[in-house]
């Protein structure tokens, strides 16, 4: 189960590197957030822009994966989120030099999204041994 939960830890974390690292058009200094919570407010406010919501929640939903996967590849669960965290921040720090955003508040939504993915993981994995207990 752990050799399989890390094969598609591999390819989840590919895959976030392909949609977050694909060149953009933004020059410096347009394409930088470093107010905490400042775009976040911004695009759950307008209402107009659907497109701002979904932004959010397409940064949270992106390492929901991450974080189960890893949460079933390795022992060490406390780690994880620190762990998705950094990465996330080096994603950001990247995209600055690939004509892309680098938003603070992405690498805030990512870490939930990390913490989420370990939660759910962990209740199935309790879930699971109630079941066989029972």
């Amino acid at each position: 189960m752990r050799s399989r939960a890390r094969a598609l830890l591999a390819v989840a974390v590919f895959a976030v590197l392909v949609v977050t690292l694909w060149p953009g058009h933004l020059v410096p200094p347009e394409n930088v957030n470093l107010v905490p919570f400042a775009g976040i407010v911004d695009e759950a406010v307008n209402v107009r822009a659907p497109i701002g919501v979904l932004n959010n929640a397409g940064n949270v939903l992106l390492f929901v994966p991450l974080g189960f996967l890893a949460a079933f590849a390795t022992r060490r669960r406390a780690a994880i989120v620190p762990v998705l965290a950094g990465f996330s921040a080096a994603i950001e720090t990247a995209q600055y030099f690939v004509g892309r955003s680098a938003d603070v508040d992405d690498v805030l939504l990512n870490t939930l999204g990390s913490a989420l993915g370990v939660a759910v993981a962990v209740a199935a994995a309790v879930r699971s041994r109630a079941k066989q207990r029972a």
